[in-house]
């Protein structure tokens, strides 16, 4: 009798990398969330593909929302400052200042101009699915690979002409900030060029569904980076007060929106507070809410009643801001890297920028990527950390690591006897 093992070894290769949406934690399953706890995140690394979808309302806030909005900075503290009486002195009222504070403190991480391109494949698609963008302004479907400005560049909602800065590129400005930084298909864009916002002759006025998405960016800018000079007329980036409320009613917050504040938080750490709260649009210029407005939080139908938390009115726009939970912000607008964007997924991990850093996917300064005002990209600002993807192409599956690549052998032992 003798006794005989064979070994065979079998290698098996997971094959992530063909799987259409990568390292995700959960995946869009077409059905549309009807709460927070609905949403199916698909992340990857510390990226968040928006998860929302054009055109569908959005009644709720998502958990990235409700984690941001506490201690000063809940809806029930805020609402109770005081806002403007006229468009022109709403910068000075307690509730801009608090605005201002809260989005600038929170805002860990900075883009640079380059840094964006291949970012939009998670903060302009839908569904979750990161394969695709949609142009800003007509929602058309376009690919998330970057070929040199003939699809699609970026759109300046906020015209770079009127930034803070005007000509002259930094980091440190409005300029190149994601949030209003929006992907747009290239003709698109040149039909708009540097025309304010509005229903005049003269101005731009984008097709219903998005006009509330360009008045809502447009709050951002003027709130979040202090630049009041350029809102207002022709010469600014909106024709008015009326037409900045009616069209953000007109046109109420869609899921698309909610989760592109969810996928750009993970990048920079701050998010659009009129997004998730646009009862603060009227509350900041002393208007009045209507009351059958639908918004995320279903505050303007609904108010919250009675209000425990308390904050000091000291809260300032300054680089001395301060509230009470500690949360500073620097003329620098950088911040600790205590903020996070939920669940650890955040852009302040160790992620900065600089003036020299060059961009991951080899695009350069000198591409066809023009801004809403024929503006192109004279600096070289791109993400300087490893964690940027060189394009949405090939974050698709997220990679293969070691740990998924198992060679597994089976030891087959076999008795004979003879």
């Amino acid at each position: 009798m003798r006794k005989q093992k064979k070994f065979v070894c079998l290698a098996v290769v997971a094959l992530i990398a063909l799987m259409p949406f990568g390292m995700r934690t959960a995946g869009a399953t077409g059905d549309s969330p009807s709460s927070a706890s609905d949403i199916e995140y698909v992340k990857v690394g510390k990226y968040i593909a928006n998860w929302g979808v054009r055109g569908e309302e959005s009644s709720f806030l998502s958990v990235y929302a409700e984690e941001f909005y506490t201690g000063n900075y809940t809806y029930e503290t805020l609402s109770e400052k005081s806002g403007g009486t006229l468009q022109t002195d709403a910068p000075q009222s307690e509730l801009y200042k608090a605005l201002q504070s809260m989005m600038k403190t929170k805002h860990t991480h900075i883009t640079g101009y380059q840094e964006t391109r291949p970012l939009y494949c998670y903060t302009d698609c839908q569904n979750g699915d990161y394969s695709k963008i949609s142009s800003f302004y007509s929602g058309k479907e376009l690919s998330g690979t970057w070929d040199e400005g003939a699809t699609w560049n970026r759109e300046h909602t906020w015209p770079k002409s009127k930034s803070l800065n005007g000509s002259t590129w930094s980091k440190t400005n409005d300029e190149a900030d994601i949030m209003m930084l929006r992907p747009t298909a290239t003709s698109e864009n040149s039909s708009r060029e540097n025309k304010a916002y509005g229903e005049s002759a003269g101005y731009y006025e984008p097709q219903d569904s998005v006009k509330g998405d360009c008045a809502r960016i447009v709050l951002y800018t003027y709130t979040r980076w202090g630049n009041t000079q350029y809102m207002w007329g022709s010469s600014g980036v909106i024709e008015n007060l009326d037409i900045l409320l009616s069209w953000m009613e007109a046109d109420p917050v869609d899921t698309w929106e909610m989760g592109r504040n969810d996928a750009v938080q993970a990048i920079t750490g701050t998010r659009n507070a009129f997004v998730d709260y646009p009862e603060y649009a009227w509350l900041l210029f002393g208007e009045e809410i209507p009351e059958d407005m639908p918004t995320p939080s279903g505050f303007a139908q609904n108010p919250p009643v009675g209000d425990s938390d308390t904050t000091s009115d000291s809260d300032t726009a300054s680089g001395s801001d301060t509230t009470s939970d500690s949360d500073t912000a620097s003329d620098s607008d950088t911040t600790s890297d205590s903020d996070t964007a939920g669940d650890s997924n955040t852009a302040s991990d160790s992620d900065t920028t600089s003036d020299s850093n060059t961009a991951s996917d080899s695009d350069t300064a000198s591409d066809s990527d023009t801004a809403s005002d024929s503006d192109t990209a004279s600096d070289s600002d791109t993400a300087s950390n490893s964690d940027t993807e060189s394009g949405c192409n090939s974050s698709a599956g997220g990679g293969i690591t070691a740990g998924l690549l198992t060679s597994l052998c089976i030891v087959i032992s076999k008795k004979r006897k003879r």
